[in-house]
């Protein structure tokens, strides 16, 4: 993915992805989403130099606006989307792992 905005877009659009998930590596934040179909596996991600601040993801329906937040907030057109914290990780192959983190 480009940004974090088309991350956030792919999830406030979809029936069954609701978390975003994060991890560090090397001083490089990875967000990323899982979703696919019966036979196949997508990991869509995008990479950030800096983490993210909050625990939220806060997106605006109706505007597209997108903000932070360290609380869940259920205000009409706004979706809260998690970022869910990973420890350690063996979605992402070593040998493409280092290949984002050296971009």
């Amino acid at each position: 993915m480009r940004s974090i905005r088309d991350l956030v877009m792919l999830v406030a659009s979809s029936p069954s992805m609701n978390v975003i998930q994060h991890f560090e590596s090397g001083g490089v934040h990875i967000y990323f989403i899982i979703g696919g179909t019966m036979s196949e596996v997508f990991l869509f991600f995008v990479r950030e130099d800096k983490p993210l601040p909050g625990s939220f993801i806060i997106y605006n329906n109706f505007s597209g606006d997108i903000s932070y937040s360290d609380r869940l907030r259920t205000d009409p057109n706004i979706s809260s989307i998690p970022i869910v914290e990973v420890s350690s990780q063996d979605i992402i192959p070593p040998d493409q792992l280092s290949r984002v983190l050296s971009d």
